[in-house]
């Protein structure tokens, strides 16, 4: 224990001992002990282990430089090793995710930077004794479990309520324990050691953030090549459009995942339908950042009708080609937070490529029990919509068949206004109210 307690701290001490009987547990158990194989296996697959050995030669060639510069020593060799297992190794496994947010790298920047990671290292610096922190680690454990599943139900509103009093109990009894020893270690903290090990971390996430990005387009680029093989079977003409991809395409990761989404709709199956494929992707995307013009009687930009309303899960990521000439762009699931009903608001733009003729704002309400919060945002979206694609407030009429969710159909100058309440026929009496403004009278 002496040899430990030279190395780790009680906390870390603790966790480890508590991650040895939790996976002996895992072993020792008949039904548990199979799938942790599985695990295994899986995680000692050639492609895996590959990047994981990149990784570690990546991250000791960046430890020997920071180490001629003064900026690492042995002694942060702990830290560092924590930091690949836990830090690193886990934002290697997100890494096919990070096409998905632009702002991944600056998000992790920031978590690293912000003024949270001094506290982390006072937290992690002034520990309690070890046995302490054994009851600390399963007592943490089960109040964040208990806090999850009563968060899930507003009759447990009461447990959530007396747990988030415990933890703001036991943070207010922590920092008070980190001051203290701040105080009395003050000058322990003005020593050039400790600033090394507060920068420990963001300097190793500011230097790990290419190897991610390679990795990443990496990622993307082989998931879609898969996907392209299912969709083109001659072998030397997918080799010429993975080529083709690769040059064309960059490093533009949602492009290209846009690109190969599209093939089901033209079929290319030459070099020269695909280089057509790719042109007029291309051109697609030039019109989306200069959007041309669209005549009122045409109907609206789809482009920019896209971003009228407010909401992140109500705005439609991209405006492509649905069936024959129709184009379309569809929002995700706007939900109440809590709400585990799967009712739900959903925005969609369609119309041709160069202008939309019809607006949709639909309210599925699975259970109509529980919808009437979801309702007025309903409402409000609606407003929002008529507004902004008539540049008139909604007149009493429809905002009367909104409140009693009726059918309500009418003209506004050249627009058709309808707003359709459709009965799913279930024993829940589920249905989805439909609200639609159109250039055209589509029924």
């Amino acid at each position: 224990m002496t040899i430990a307690s030279d190395l780790f701290n009680s906390r870390e001490i603790a966790l480890g001992i508590w991650l040895i009987i939790a996976v002996t547990a895992v072993l020792f158990g008949k039904s548990t002990r199979s799938d942790f194989g599985g695990v295994l296996k899986a995680l000692f697959v050639w492609n895996l282990m590959s990047w994981l050995a990149g990784m570690a030669v990546y991250i000791s060639v960046f430890i020997y430089l920071f180490d001629r510069i003064g900026l690492w020593t042995s002694d942060l060799l702990k830290d560092t090793v924590f930091y690949i297992l836990f830090s690193a190794t886990v934002s290697m496994f997100k890494a096919n995710k990070i096409s998905e947010n632009k702002h991944f790298f600056l998000e992790m920047l920031k978590d690293n930077l912000k003024l949270g990671v001094l506290l982390e290292f006072l937290i992690g610096q002034y520990t309690f004794d070890l046995w302490v922190e054994l009851l600390i680690v399963p007592i943490a454990v089960l109040l964040a479990g208990m806090q999850a599943f009563s968060g899930t139900d507003a009759k447990y509103a009461s447990v959530n309520k007396l747990i988030n009093r415990i933890w703001l109990i036991t943070g207010a009894f922590v920092i008070y324990h980190i001051a203290d020893s701040v105080i009395q270690h003050f000058h322990d903290l003005l020593s050039i050691d400790v600033l090394r090990q507060i920068l420990l971390v963001p300097n190793l996430t500011l230097v790990f953030i290419p190897f991610l990005y390679i990795l990443s387009l990496r990622m993307v680029y082989e998931e879609q090549f898969i996907l392209l093989s299912f969709k083109l079977r001659d072998k030397k003409l997918l080799r010429f459009a993975k080529r083709q991809a690769i040059a064309k395409f960059n490093t533009d990761l949602r492009g290209l995942k846009r690109w190969v989404n599209r093939w089901n709709l033209s079929h290319p199956q030459t070099r020269e339908e695909i280089l057509a494929t790719i042109n007029a992707f291309k051109a697609q995307q030039q019109l989306e950042k200069a959007p041309p013009i669209v005549l009122s009687e045409q109907g609206w930009s789809p482009y920019i009708a896209k971003g009228w309303l407010p909401d992140e899960k109500l705005k439609p990521a991209f405006y492509d080609p649905a069936y024959e000439e129709k184009w379309s762009a569809r929002s995700g699931n706007l939900k109440l937070d809590k709400d585990w009903s799967g009712n739900n608001i959903t925005y969609s733009v369609i119309g041709t490529r160069l202008a939309a003729d019809q607006l949709e704002l639909r309210l599925a309400a699975y259970e109509p029990g529980n919808i009437a919060e979801l309702h007025q945002v309903f409402k409000k979206r609606v407003a929002l919509l008529y507004q902004a694609a008539l540049g008139v407030e909604p007149p009493l009429k429809l905002t009367n068949a909104l409140a009693k969710s009726k059918n309500s159909t009418y003209r506004q100058g050249i627009h058709y206004i309808k707003l359709r309440k459709v009965n799913w026929g279930n024993i829940t009496n589920s249905y989805d109210l439909i609200f639609t403004i159109s250039i055209q009278d589509n029924d």
